[in-house]
């Protein structure tokens, strides 16, 4: 478990009943901001391992150059194009189909946060009372939008690996950005290997209940338990 500037956070990543880990994650402190970010590469799609690393490295380097002088919103289209483009390219050179989902997170000191989600990958802000969490970019989610499924149902649904965004699959990319406060919550990230076969309330119970690098721990064995046939990344933070 890390902590910096008040914020304590841990991040963990755990291959499970893959092959290979396709996920990729980012957690740190950038010109005086922290970042998080959770990427996975695509099931199905050629060297999904390097579209998600190749995301998150690229959004590091680009928070590390823009923060301090541009928006921390500005910052996250920035390095979620840039990070597009590249996979793009890297396809385009290679004759390959290679794609990740992103979702990361610029915290200031204050608490507030800024957040992009390319994806299905989420982010989640936890009270003991609430929890929100980032609109997945999917087919089952704009059947949830629809009301044609309920939340619950989703979990369950054969077609929620089916994604309508994703980096690296055009030259340019539409990026959902949002503005919360996190001061008093918990900040969840996830790959889709925890949130797709773990309720939100079980996630809610265990990100209020546990410090972060126990809380990361408890939750990749809750989506073990829960026969998760992913790669499970997540990501802990809190004051």
């Amino acid at each position: 478990m890390r902590r910096e500037s008040g914020l304590r956070y841990a991040a963990m990543s755990d291959q499970g009943r893959r092959e290979r880990n396709e996920d990729a994650y980012f957690a740190g402190e950038v010109a005086g901001y922290h970042v998080f970010a959770v990427a996975d590469g695509l099931g199905g799609h050629a060297s999904g391992d390097v579209a998600s690393r190749m995301a998150v490295a690229i959004l590091e380097e680009t928070a590390g150059e823009g923060l301090g002088e541009a928006k921390p919103a500005a910052v996250l289209e920035r390095a979620f194009q840039h990070a597009n483009f590249a996979v793009y390219t890297y396809n385009r050179d290679n004759h390959l189909d290679a794609a990740t989902t992103l979702s990361a997170a610029i915290v200031s000191g204050s608490g507030r946060c800024w957040i992009g989600t390319v994806g299905d990958s989420r982010t989640h802000i936890i009270t003991p009372s609430s929890v929100w969490h980032t609109r997945d970019q999917s087919y089952v989610q704009d059947l949830v939008d629809a009301g044609v499924l309920s939340p619950a149902e989703a979990i369950f649904h054969p077609k929620k690996n089916i994604l309508t965004r994703a980096l690296g699959l055009a030259a340019r990319v539409q990026v959902d950005l949002d503005e919360r406060d996190i001061a008093g919550s918990v900040l969840v990230m996830s790959s889709d290997g925890l949130h797709d076969y773990v309720p939100e309330s079980t996630i809610q119970g265990i990100a209020i209940a546990d410090e972060p690098g126990a809380a990361c721990r408890r939750l990749i064995d809750a989506a073990k338990d829960a026969a998760s046939t992913d790669n499970i990344t997540v990501i802990v933070a809190r004051e």
